[in-house]
């Protein structure tokens, strides 16, 4: 009896040791999608392009641009839009379809200028897939890029731009190469030209299937790059 007492004990024990090596901060979902209504994990914001981000509903609908944001939930990132809902922003004195405003006021969509960098991440699938629009400004051909770069160890190891359309359309990187790898997200708008702005939103990875991976699988992975939550879940996509 005591010996059995004894041997739960030591599992007990080592379980609780195997727990708590666990970094619990990444076991989370990531906001990849700005569902939360702010930049929550995005840990890095630069100039002012995203003071007003991100932005609720089709505003390029709202004033009838006559091309839809296609963003996913109520929330995205759209560089040249200055409403943030129903609620904050009509407590801002903000309405459907406003936009961005230079230093005097005035409607300047493309004027506000910054990045945004996400928190780390784990890259484990062999795609990220993403919805962009706004700016054809690539990252190495133009000297005011306007862009989204996953950057790991302060190289940009690939770049995506928008094709002068609000509206967003799915793309896709194939990270097969990188997986393994801490990798971060910065959306870039260092422009104040014409089509001087991103947008961006539901970013996913995904498996060698094309399905996506739930971000707090992703996120499980503890900060060494070792050890998982549920590791049984986890194993597949390495």
């Amino acid at each position: 009896m005591k010996k059995n007492v004894f041997s739960l004990m030591i599992f007990f024990l080592v379980t609780l040791l195997l727990i708590l090596s666990v970094n619990f901060a990444f076991a989370r979902s990531f906001n990849n999608d700005f569902e939360t209504g702010d930049l929550t994990d995005w840990e890095e914001k630069t100039g002012t392009a995203f003071d007003f981000q991100p932005t609720w509903g089709d505003n390029p609908t709202a004033r009838n641009r006559g091309q839809p944001s296609n963003h996913q939930g109520d929330w995205w990132l759209g560089l040249a839009e200055r409403y943030q809902g129903p609620d904050k922003g009509a407590k801002l004195g903000q309405k459907p379809g406003d936009m961005q405003q230079n230093a005097n006021g005035g409607v300047a969509p493309d004027f506000p200028q910054g990045t945004l960098t996400s928190i780390e991440f784990t890259i484990v699938g062999e795609t990220i897939n993403f919805l962009m629009g706004g700016g054809n400004r690539p990252w190495e051909e133009n000297p005011e890029p306007c862009c989204v770069n996953l950057v790991i160890k302060d190289k940009v190891e690939r770049t995506m731009t928008g094709s002068n359309t609000e509206t967003m359309t799915r793309r896709e990187w194939d990270v097969s190469d990188l997986k393994g790898q801490t990798a971060q997200l910065v959306v870039i708008d260092n422009s104040s030209g014409g089509w001087g702005h991103p947008n961006f939103d539901d970013v996913h990875q995904a498996d060698a299937k094309g399905k996506n991976i739930p971000w707090d699988q992703v996120l499980a992975v503890d900060a060494r790059g070792k050890l998982a939550v549920s590791w049984a879940q986890m194993k597949k996509y390495y």
